[in-house]
C-alpha cells in the first residue's frame, strides 16, 4: 500500500505547472494629440493563475509632413542649411493619477520606436507670402518596422508592467510621444535686417517681436497607427482539490500504520 500511496501523491505533483498562452491584438491609430490604446488584463481567475511572461509586439507605421519656408532676401541651396527632426514614440501603460508631489509613482512606460531624418532644399528669395511659393518646400519623413518588447518578471520594472497588466477588465494606456528638430547653417546667409524695410509676411521672431530673416518649421501631420500584440505567458497553480489529495494520502497512510 506504501507503494500505491506514493504514486497517487507523484501523480498529484505532476499538475502543478502547466505553461499556457493567452493572446490578443488591438489596433491603433494616433497623431499630435495622442490616442488611448487598452487591453485586456490578464485575470488570475481568483489566484489560480500565475503570470510568468508578458510580450508586446508593434507592427508600425510612423509618418511626419512638415514644411519649411524662407523670408531671406538672398535664395539658399540645398546643403546650406539642415534639419535633422524626427518623432519620438512614447507608450504608458496606465493613466496617471496623483501628480504633485505625493511620491505615488507614474505607470511604467516604453519606447516603442522614432523615425528621425535629415531634411534640406532649395528655398528661394521670400515671396512675402506664408505657405506656399518658391521659398517653401514641404517633406515626409517616414518608416514602417516592428519592435518587439518582453518582460518575465525578473526586475523591478518587469514587475511593475506585470502589475499593470494584471487584474479584471480593462487596461486603458497613452500612446504618444514628442518631436525633435536640431537645425543648423553649413553656410549661413547672414542675412542683416534693414529697419528701413523690414521682411514682408506674417513671420514671428524667435526671439521677440523684433523683424527676424531665418527659416521657419511647421509640422504639418503626423500618423502613428498599427497593431500591438499581447502574449500572456502564465502557469496554472494547483486547484485546492489536488492539495485536499495530498493531505487525504497523507491521513490514509497515518492510519494504516496504526
Amino acid at each position: 500500500m506504501k507503494h500505491a500511496i506514493g504514486i497517487l501523491t507523484l501523480s498529484a505533483l505532476s499538475t502543478l505547472a502547466q505553461a499556457e498562452v493567452i493572446s490578443q491584438v488591438v489596433s491603433f491609430d494616433s497623431g499630435f494629440d495622442g490616442a488611448f490604446v487598452s487591453f485586456e488584463k490578464f485575470d488570475t481567475m481568483g489566484g489560480t493563475r500565475e503570470l510568468t511572461g508578458l510580450s508586446l509586439s508593434y507592427d508600425q507605421t510612423i509618418s511626419l509632413d512638415l514644411q519649411m519656408q524662407s523670408n531671406g532676401y538672398t535664395a539658399i541651396n540645398a546643403g546650406d542649411w539642415l534639419l535633422d527632426t524626427g518623432f519620438i514614440a512614447l507608450h504608458q501603460f496606465g493613466l496617471s493619477e496623483g501628480r504633485g508631489g505625493d511620491g505615488n509613482p507614474g505607470p511604467p512606460f516604453i519606447g516603442p520606436g522614432a523615425i528621425f531624418d535629415i531634411v534640406t532644399s532649395n528655398l528661394g528669395i521670400s515671396d512675402g507670402y506664408n505657405n506656399g511659393g518658391i521659398d517653401t518646400q514641404q517633406f515626409n519623413i517616414s518608416d514602417s518596422f516592428v519592435f518587439d518588447a518582453s518582460y518575465d518578471g525578473s526586475t523591478e520594472f518587469d514587475q511593475r508592467m506585470f502589475d499593470a497588466f494584471t487584474g479584471t477588465g480593462t487596461l486603458n494606456t497613452f500612446l504618444g510621444g514628442f518631436i525633435e528638430g536640431f537645425f543648423q547653417w553649413v553656410n549661413d546667409p547672414n542675412w542683416v535686417v534693414d529697419p528701413n524695410n523690414p521682411p514682408d509676411g506674417p513671420f514671428g521672431g524667435p526671439f521677440g517681436g523684433d523683424p527676424y530673416y531665418g527659416l521657419f518649421v511647421d509640422y504639418l501631420d503626423l500618423s502613428h497607427t498599427g497593431d500591438i500584440t499581447v502574449h500572456y505567458e502564465y502557469t496554472t497553480v494547483p486547484a485546492p482539490a489536488g492539495t485536499g489529495m495530498l493531505a487525504l494520502a497523507g491521513l490514509v497512510s497515518t492510519r494504516r500504520r496504526r
